[in-house]
């Protein structure tokens, strides 16, 4: 049995929790498992924190059942989870409610109360982001506001990756990565602003409510005597400072200054890293720190393969052959134009948007409803990628695509098309957890992220072309005017 030394990485997302064992010096992936959470329905999104520690735990279990590894070779532990979710916990430190999720937007009408009272200008200074009902400022006030006596239980205040760090550290601690999701969290300052939570709760002593701040590649310490015991893991195992997804999901990409990512999956972000920090008055694109002392400039949107999904069902069709439709769709027949927002969007806020299907005539042909499917997904990603290479300025390098949508043919070669240019795929299955294993393993002191990275350089295994040259202007023009439109948005609660 080889004696090498292993890393493990667990990234807890919105779907699942996955689990990764990896070599420290090589990166080699030994073994990995999935652990599925239960389905979440925006605009009311949550779960019980507890779930995903029973996932972590199973997945970790059936990781290493399946595979041949021995567990006393594991000497760190690196965690990512979605960000901005909110955890909060009483004086026993129980969970006093569910968490609601990144995706949770009943907290709409507290993000506009913060951002009429404050300004746009204030948040995106103070904090690097145009807050909006995903940020864990907004459902603070939320809870306040519909559930004041869950409010008055609380005693801790963290985000999904500190709960499970805390979970297998017994420390709460998050890291500047997680905190700057928060809408509480100074990025110029690097420390929590104490000053705006007076906003949402008055003489309440926030500073003992919330987490120590750590820095990169800082430990969060050694594993806890408990989770030691249900984990069958030895007593010294460094347990990391933990981090937010796409964050993660940079690390394990090896991104640099001019590589932009696009990530596909249920969500879709759109990132890049930057040494200064990036700010973006007009609000769509959100400047959090990464996990690697830099920043990370990033454009989340709400809609991403499970458009796709939600087609596949309406058309009857499995997904591969929706894909197959899309793909033979001829771009000379007239377009269809989909506005995607089944669920509300993000980026722009429009929390109680609904999906808009525009420009049918007699002639539209099945390959051009699935085909509108993969547009109305993808054509807004295009527009904020472009946007975001623009605030940013780095010279260009490579325009990567990861996540779950990566997998798919359809997917990549309608990016390719719409982007009018190449796209690289790397070799790599879950990025985040790959992330979490490099966090993890820079956390032992013993190597940095930087030399990690030289280690651990990730093969190129794609490289999608454009399959044809075309003037795209007035398509998405055409595409902006039905997108625009807001004629059956759902009705705002009061």
């Amino acid at each position: 049995m080889n004696n090498s030394k292993l890393v493990v990485g667990i990234d807890s997302s919105t779907q699942s929790c996955k689990v990764e064992i990896r070599e420290l010096e090589t990166g080699k992936l030994i073994a990995t498992s999935t652990e599925s959470h239960p389905a979440t329905f925006p605009p009311k999104s949550e779960q019980n924190p507890e779930i995903w520690w029973h996932s972590l735990k199973s997945a970790f279990t059936k990781a290493q059942k399946s595979h041949n590894f021995d567990k006393k070779n594991i000497i760190s532990i690196g965690v990512t989870a979605q960000c901005h979710g909110l955890v909060v916990l009483d004086k026993n430190s129980n969970i006093i409610r569910p968490a609601k999720l990144w995706n949770d937007t009943e907290s709409s009408l507290q993000s506009d109360f913060l951002i009429n009272k404050y300004g746009k200008k204030y948040w995106i200074e103070s904090t690097g982001s145009m807050i909006g009902p995903s940020f864990t400022i907004t459902k603070l006030l939320w809870l306040y506001e519909n559930e004041n006596e869950n409010f008055l239980k609380i005693k801790k205040v963290i985000l999904p990756h500190d709960y499970l760090v805390w979970k297998l550290s017994n420390r709460f601690v998050t890291d500047r990565a997680g905190a700057s999701c928060t809408g509480y969290y100074s990025i110029k300052d690097g420390k929590w602003d104490l000053e705006v939570l007076q906003q949402v709760a008055k003489n309440f002593d926030w500073q003992l409510v919330l987490p120590e701040i750590l820095s990169p590649n800082e430990k969060s310490g050694f594993i806890s005597h408990d989770a030691a015991e249900e984990l069958g893991l030895k007593k010294d195992v460094v347990i990391a400072a933990g981090t937010g997804d796409q964050m993660a999901s940079a690390l394990g990409l090896g991104i640099e200054q001019g590589d932009y990512v696009i990530s596909l999956g249920t969500s879709i972000c759109v990132f890049s890293v930057a040494s200064k920090l990036v700010l973006d008055l007009n609000g769509l694109v959100n400047c959090v720190c990464d996990s690697n002392g830099k920043f990370l400039p990033i454009i989340v949107s709400l809609n991403g393969t499970k458009v796709t999904n939600l087609f596949s069902k309406i058309m009857n069709r499995g997904l591969e052959e929706l894909s197959n439709l899309a793909l033979d769709f001829n771009p000379a027949e007239p377009k269809l134009y989909f506005s995607a927002l089944i669920d509300g969007e993000r980026s722009p806020n429009l929390p109680n948007a609904t999906g808009t299907l525009a420009g049918i005539t007699s002639e539209t042909t099945i390959n051009g409803m699935a085909r509108a499917a993969f547009d109305g997904v993808l054509t807004p990603v295009i527009k904020n990628y472009k946007y975001l290479q623009n605030l940013t300025k780095n010279p260009m390098k490579r325009l990567i695509v990861t996540g779950g949508g990566a997998k798919s043919h359809a997917y990549k070669q309608i990016l390719a098309d719409l982007a009018q240019q190449e796209i690289t795929q790397l070799d790599v299955e879950e990025s985040a957890a790959r992330g979490a294993c490099i966090q993890a393993a820079s956390a032992t002191g013993h190597i940095t992220v930087d030399e990690i990275l030289k280690l651990w350089a990730l093969d190129v295994v794609d490289l999608i072309k454009p399959r044809y040259q075309a003037g795209l202007t007035e398509y998405f023009s055409d595409f902006d005017i039905c997108s625009g439109w807001r004629g059956l948005d759902r009705k705002s609660k009061s």
